[in-house]
């Protein structure tokens, strides 16, 4: 008999709303503790001051929407790899080096993403009021 994995107790409601409780936990974690997220919020702030200051049709919007949801996904999933990273070891070693750095060039490139998604839709809207 396979033995269950504590998270796999209680009903299917309960083990949901635990879920749904542990995923809050983490964003909550991740936003009050690392420092590039907190930057990524307040870059949200200012992209919604762009939003309300040029139109932004839906396409463009759910563009915005996507990439920055998946920028703070990506923030978060290295913060992952990097307590992972370090629960396993805090020496010096080779390949915990190529987790974090890989993970780390992930975000790197979602970033690039990101300046390119914001740059296509808002510098022509800049441009057009110059």
């Amino acid at each position: 008999m396979e033995k269950k994995r504590k998270k796999d107790t209680g009903s299917v409601f309960e083990r949901y709303r635990k879920g749904f409780h542990h995923a809050i936990d983490g964003i909550v974690y991740a936003i009050e503790r690392e420092k590039n997220l907190f930057v990524i919020m307040i870059f949200i702030l200012i992209i919604l001051g762009l939003c309300l200051a040029f139109p932004v049709s839906i396409p463009e919007l759910l563009a915005i929407v996507i990439s920055t949801g998946g920028l703070m996904a990506s923030e978060m999933l290295n913060t992952s790899v990097e307590a992972l990273t370090d629960l396993v070891t805090t020496k010096e070693d080779h390949l915990a080096k190529i987790a974090k750095d890989t993970v780390s060039g992930a975000v790197f490139l979602f970033i690039i993403m990101f300046v390119a998604v914001l740059g296509i839709i808002f510098v022509p809207k800049i441009l057009a009021v110059l």
